[in-house]
Protein backbone atom coordinates (compact mmCIF):
# COMPACT_ATOMS: atom_id res chain seq x y z
CA UNK A 1 0.00 0.00 0.00
CA UNK A 2 1.68 3.23 -0.89
CA UNK A 3 2.09 5.28 1.99
CA UNK A 4 1.20 9.17 2.16
CA UNK A 5 3.79 11.64 0.83
CA UNK A 6 4.70 15.09 -0.25
CA UNK A 7 5.58 15.44 -4.13
CA UNK A 8 6.49 18.48 -4.57
CA UNK A 9 8.16 21.46 -2.76
CA UNK A 10 5.77 23.84 -1.40
CA UNK A 11 6.86 27.65 -3.09
CA UNK A 12 4.68 30.03 -2.09
CA UNK A 13 4.25 34.07 -1.62
CA UNK A 14 2.68 35.86 1.25
CA UNK A 15 0.14 38.37 0.37
CA UNK A 16 1.02 42.07 1.54
CA UNK A 17 -2.31 43.15 3.72
CA UNK A 18 -3.27 40.19 4.60
CA UNK A 19 -3.07 36.92 6.19
CA UNK A 20 -3.04 34.67 2.66
CA UNK A 21 -0.33 33.16 0.64
CA UNK A 22 -0.58 32.02 -3.00
CA UNK A 23 0.95 29.07 -4.47
CA UNK A 24 4.13 29.76 -6.98
CA UNK A 25 3.99 25.99 -8.37
CA UNK A 26 1.86 23.14 -8.15
CA UNK A 27 1.84 21.15 -4.79
CA UNK A 28 0.95 17.92 -4.61
CA UNK A 29 0.51 15.68 -1.74
CA UNK A 30 -0.48 11.91 -1.93
CA UNK A 31 -2.89 11.21 0.55
CA UNK A 32 -2.95 7.69 1.96
CA UNK A 33 -6.44 7.67 3.52
CA UNK A 34 -8.07 8.67 0.10
CA UNK A 35 -6.17 6.62 -1.67
CA UNK A 36 -5.07 9.33 -4.40
CA UNK A 37 -2.65 12.02 -5.43
CA UNK A 38 -4.34 15.83 -4.43
CA UNK A 39 -2.65 18.90 -6.61
CA UNK A 40 -2.90 22.42 -5.89
CA UNK A 41 -2.43 24.65 -8.92
CA UNK A 42 -0.64 27.31 -9.29
CA UNK A 43 -2.58 31.12 -8.09
CA UNK A 44 -3.99 28.65 -5.07
CA UNK A 45 -4.96 31.44 -2.51
CA UNK A 46 -4.92 29.54 1.68
CA UNK A 47 -4.07 30.90 4.91
CA UNK A 48 -1.66 27.75 5.64
CA UNK A 49 -3.45 27.35 9.30
CA UNK A 50 -5.31 29.58 11.21
CA UNK A 51 -5.39 27.47 14.30
CA UNK A 52 -4.84 29.66 17.31
CA UNK A 53 -1.81 29.34 19.18
CA UNK A 54 -0.04 26.97 16.54
CA UNK A 55 -0.73 29.21 13.35
CA UNK A 56 1.29 27.80 10.66
CA UNK A 57 3.13 25.59 12.37
CA UNK A 58 2.65 23.19 9.26
CA UNK A 59 2.09 25.12 5.98
CA UNK A 60 1.74 22.25 3.76
CA UNK A 61 -1.12 20.40 5.81
CA UNK A 62 -2.55 23.50 6.19
CA UNK A 63 -3.05 24.17 2.76
CA UNK A 64 -3.87 20.46 1.69
CA UNK A 65 -6.88 21.20 4.29
CA UNK A 66 -8.04 24.34 2.71
CA UNK A 67 -8.22 22.97 -0.45
CA UNK A 68 -9.97 20.14 0.48
CA UNK A 69 -12.35 22.57 2.42
CA UNK A 70 -13.22 24.01 -1.37
CA UNK A 71 -16.53 23.41 -2.75
CA UNK A 72 -14.83 21.94 -6.13
CA UNK A 73 -11.45 20.12 -4.83
CA UNK A 74 -10.90 16.77 -6.02
CA UNK A 75 -11.79 14.68 -4.82
CA UNK A 76 -14.66 16.49 -2.37
CA UNK A 77 -14.83 15.24 1.07
CA UNK A 78 -16.44 15.64 4.14
CA UNK A 79 -15.29 17.94 6.72
CA UNK A 80 -14.19 14.84 9.00
CA UNK A 81 -12.59 13.60 6.02
CA UNK A 82 -10.66 16.82 5.20
CA UNK A 83 -9.75 17.09 8.77
CA UNK A 84 -8.42 13.23 9.14
CA UNK A 85 -6.19 14.45 5.93
CA UNK A 86 -4.93 17.12 7.71
CA UNK A 87 -4.24 14.94 10.45
CA UNK A 88 -2.13 12.93 8.09
CA UNK A 89 -0.30 15.62 6.50
CA UNK A 90 0.82 17.10 9.95
CA UNK A 91 1.52 13.56 11.18
CA UNK A 92 3.89 13.28 7.67
CA UNK A 93 5.81 16.37 7.83
CA UNK A 94 6.68 15.94 11.74
CA UNK A 95 7.91 12.88 11.19
CA UNK A 96 9.90 14.49 8.13
CA UNK A 97 11.40 17.53 10.65
CA UNK A 98 11.02 16.85 13.83
CA UNK A 99 13.57 14.76 16.17
CA UNK A 100 13.36 13.80 19.75
CA UNK A 101 10.61 11.51 21.91
CA UNK A 102 9.20 14.41 23.68
CA UNK A 103 8.97 16.88 20.24
CA UNK A 104 7.20 14.28 18.77
CA UNK A 105 4.90 13.61 21.84
CA UNK A 106 4.42 17.45 21.83
CA UNK A 107 3.56 17.46 18.55
CA UNK A 108 1.44 14.63 18.61
CA UNK A 109 -1.27 17.02 21.20
CA UNK A 110 -0.57 19.78 18.69
CA UNK A 111 -1.64 17.42 15.69
CA UNK A 112 -4.76 16.43 18.07
CA UNK A 113 -5.61 19.64 19.07
CA UNK A 114 -5.40 21.72 15.77
CA UNK A 115 -7.38 18.60 14.08
CA UNK A 116 -9.86 19.04 16.81
CA UNK A 117 -10.56 22.79 16.51
CA UNK A 118 -10.97 22.62 12.59
CA UNK A 119 -13.34 19.69 13.05
CA UNK A 120 -15.13 22.09 15.93
CA UNK A 121 -15.23 25.30 13.76
CA UNK A 122 -18.60 25.24 12.41
CA UNK A 123 -19.04 24.29 8.94
CA UNK A 124 -20.69 27.68 8.13
CA UNK A 125 -17.67 29.28 8.66
CA UNK A 126 -15.40 28.07 6.02
CA UNK A 127 -16.50 24.52 4.48
CA UNK A 128 -17.42 24.57 1.35
CA UNK A 129 -17.92 28.28 1.22
CA UNK A 130 -15.58 28.52 -1.94
CA UNK A 131 -13.75 27.42 -5.28
CA UNK A 132 -10.63 26.13 -5.53
CA UNK A 133 -9.81 29.29 -7.73
CA UNK A 134 -11.27 31.60 -5.39
CA UNK A 135 -9.70 35.18 -5.27
CA UNK A 136 -8.07 36.67 -2.43
CA UNK A 137 -10.88 39.09 -2.95
CA UNK A 138 -13.72 36.70 -2.42
CA UNK A 139 -11.94 35.16 0.13
CA UNK A 140 -11.12 37.68 2.47
CA UNK A 141 -14.15 39.60 1.54
CA UNK A 142 -16.71 37.00 2.93
CA UNK A 143 -14.58 36.11 5.84
CA UNK A 144 -14.77 39.66 7.15
CA UNK A 145 -18.44 40.23 6.46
Amino acid sequence: MRKSEFLTELDTRELLGSKYAQWLQRFGYYSEILGCELWMEIGFICDYESTPLFKSSSKRAGGIHDYLCRKNSKPVVSKKVAALVYAEAQKLRDRMVVKGKCKRAWRSVVCWIKTSAVRIVPSSYYFHKFTVEATLEEISGKLCK
